[in-house]
């Protein structure tokens, strides 16, 4: 092998992904769910406001943590192009183009949460206390609907990567098909969400929770049994090598 190759196989890619991928769960979870979710008070911009006001370090480090989580995204897309790129090139990089397209939109979409923080700080001097309440409130809801929306590139991304992981070799094919799965939760709850609202509260949690699993149970497997992952990734690799070698 070349020494670009060695030390493509040297560094544990595998277990790289998956401390990624569950450093983007984490950071996630926080933002989204314990932050965001536990401040909002649906039907209520006053009683959200005032809990965003009075916890603004808090809301604060869940639009850092937002940020951290691109960053960690950015990697895993990586980390996954070297892995799984001598499985299916053009699939490879698919996935890496659909990681790529989806950073931006979310990148865009933390701007919305930190506008609530200056609008919170008085931003808007002139402006009644109700009206700014209705703007935090307008503002959350577009950053809920931008969450939301990139569910049509993550689904994606999600499927790509879990065929990948079905043709690999050297990751378990349950895990590259709950993978796969995701996309149809994903997709789910995007089309629940925008063509059939009312029926959100009782379809988006149930469409949403697999696709979750499936992705707790990647970055768990990865980081857990990374080593057999990369061993064998080392495998595959040494093959592909001396194919190409020899062609």
């Amino acid at each position: 092998m070349t020494n670009t190759a060695n030390e493509t196989t040297r560094f544990n890619w595998a277990r790289a992904a998956g401390l990624a991928y569950l450093g983007v769960a984490i950071l996630a979870g926080f933002a989204e769910f314990s932050v965001r979710t536990g401040m909002v008070v649906q039907g209520d911009a006053a009683a959200t406001m005032s809990a965003i006001t009075a916890d603004q370090t808090t809301y604060a480090l869940a639009g850092i943590a937002d940020l951290f989580v691109l960053l960690l995204d950015a990697f895993l897309g990586l980390a996954f192009w070297v892995l799984l790129k001598q499985v299916d090139k053009n699939l490879a990089l698919l996935a890496l183009f659909l990681n790529l397209l989806r950073l931006p939109w979310m990148g865009a979409n933390v701007v919305y949460h930190f506008g609530v923080l200056l609008l919170v700080n008085g931003a808007l001097p002139s402006f009644p206390p109700e009206q700014v309440q209705d703007l935090i409130q307008f503002l959350l809801n577009l950053h809920a609907y931008g969450y939301t929306a990139n569910g049509i590139f993550f689904g994606a991304w999600c499927f790509t990567i879990g065929l990948l992981f079905y043709r690999s070799g050297f990751v378990p094919k349950l895990l590259g098909i709950v993978m796969m799965l995701a996309l149809a939760g994903y997709w789910t709850d995007l089309f629940v969400v925008f063509l059939a609202p009312e029926l959100e509260p009782m379809v988006s949690p149930l469409a949403v929770i697999p696709a979750a699993l499936a992705e707790i149970a990647t970055c768990l497997w990865l980081t857990i049994m990374g080593g057999r992952v990369h061993r064998r990734f080392i495998s595959v690799h040494a093959r592909a090598a001396v194919a190409q070698v020899q062609s």
